[in-house]
């Protein structure tokens, strides 16, 4: 590990820069303990991206045909891993300097110091030269266009708003195509700049695909596409996107029943959390797995401090809408179902309905019936609690009437709890209205989608 933080590095480098980049990195990496490769990086003043555009800059200027190095490679390079003997001879070209000085090969002569003093100033002066000659190439081939970058965006803007409203299985294959061709672009010949764009949205549609998997009732394909959403937000280093994405990993070990879990992921997103959107997303989230494990105290603390952080911004949670968005709605529906959780049924249902009400008062674009059908299921259930099974009977209607496609996952996992909650009842034990209402609800699951992809 390095002794000191990348700004240790880039003070030496400031300091020092009349000397040659090669002895700024032996600097550097006497007294920060970096990688020679990061050493030499640094040396330079390149950011990763930087870094890579110039790799890409030589390699066309000097005809050595193109390249597919990407900001993960390069990483990996920095840390434990050589590279491939055709991609060490180019970092020797890109640094100007030999295998032994970016840690490729040991040396067992003399070391280079004395003989580039032996050389005298024409060596210097030629280095110096042709450093300058590559820092000032700006010339960079790209097979996407800024053009093709806002459709993409645009395309996943819109799929993450009808997400809400629209039928998941249609969207989830809209989706598969958007990811193909963004992966298409990364494999290809793209500058860093768009490297880093394409894979902003692709953590974007493979967090929506973690949705459509959950709502389609597969949690091992959506753990799988959300662990894929959170490793391209770590590779650009997006706060917003993986505060989002830890809160969509919460609720999937939250479906999964791992609450202790989705406990951990929601508290360990808030340190991403730049906005408030953002942190009373992960604050709500926590709350309803707090309440799973029946830890009271923790869940009133986080729907109480939801929305105490100051308004700040994030192109996340509150730019892009629908499936991304996060508002009090969504709030009063995960505040719902922590109160259920704790039997609390007054604040439940007080809860449940100020959901429903701002779901069927807002506009039609934003009313998210996955959301509002699993707060009628726990105003279902407030209702129960209080032992009003006539008001149950009547919630239930809201949900039954649901089209098929849109029963998801979540909705029926609800919905079956309220049943067995219902039939092990004692008080309603015997009872024909409770009877009736377990029917309507086995018959809901029975015509659900999931059931027909399960089978």
């Amino acid at each position: 590990m390095p002794g000191h933080d990348v700004e240790c590095a880039r003070r030496i480098q400031t300091e020092n820069s009349g000397r040659t980049p090669n002895l700024i990195a032996e600097e550097i990496r006497a007294c920060c303990g970096y990688s020679p490769l990061k050493a030499h990086r640094l040396a330079r003043g390149w950011t990763l991206a930087k870094a890579i555009e110039t790799f890409h800059d030589m390699c066309t200027r000097e005809g050595l045909g193109a390249r597919g190095l990407t900001v993960r490679s390069w990483i990996e390079w920095e840390g434990e891993h050589l590279p491939s003997p055709d991609y060490q001879d180019l970092l020797c070209r890109l640094f100007l300097t030999g295998p032994v000085q970016l840690g490729f090969a040991r040396a067992y002569g003399p070391t280079e110091e004395p003989v580039r003093r032996r050389t005298g100033d024409q060596a210097l002066i030629m280095e110096v030269a042709r450093e300058s000659l590559t820092h000032a190439a700006s010339a960079q081939l790209s097979d996407v266009s800024t053009v093709t970058l806002e459709h993409l965006d645009a395309e996943i803007r819109r799929v993450a708003s009808e997400y809400v409203y629209a039928d998941p299985l249609p969207l989830f294959h809209r989706m598969l195509w958007l990811r193909g061709e963004i992966f298409r672009l990364l494999d290809g010949r793209v500058r860093p700049a768009q490297a880093a764009q394409l894979m902003l949205l692709a953590g974007q549609v493979c967090g929506l695909l973690a949705n459509a998997s959950l709502d389609m009732g597969n949690q091992t394909a959506a753990t799988t596409q959300a662990r894929a959403a959170w490793t391209y937000a770590s590779i650009i280093d997006h706060h917003a996107l993986r505060a989002w994405v830890r809160g969509l990993q919460a609720m999937i070990a939250y479906w999964n029943g791992a609450p202790e879990a989705a406990v951990d992921l929601a508290r360990d997103g808030q340190r991403f959390a730049r906005s408030r959107t953002a942190f009373a997303r992960l604050a709500s989230i926590e709350a309803l797995a707090s309440a799973a494990m029946g830890a009271e105290a923790e869940t009133l603390r986080a729907i109480g401090s939801a929305w105490d952080r100051k308004n700040d911004y994030d192109e996340i949670h509150d730019d892009i809408g629908g499936e991304f968005r996060f508002d009090m709605a969504k709030h009063s529906y995960l505040a719902a179902g922590a109160h259920v959780h704790l039997r609390r049924p007054d604040a439940a249902i007080t809860y449940a309905d100020q959901a429903i009400s701002l779901y069927r008062s807002g506009e039609p674009h934003l009313r998210a019936y996955g959301n509002e059908a699993i707060a009628y299921s726990d105003l279902t259930v407030g209702h129960l609690l209080k032992g009003d099974l006539e008001a149950a009977t009547t919630v239930v209607t809201n949900i039954v009437s649901l089209p098929e496609r849109q029963r998801i996952d979540g909705l029926v996992q609800r919905l079956l709890s309220v049943r067995r909650w219902v039939a092990s009842e004692p008080r309603f034990r015997g009872c024909p209205q409770a009877r009736a209402l377990v029917e309507r609800i086995e018959e809901f699951r029975a015509l659900s989608p999931v059931q027909e992809l399960l089978r």
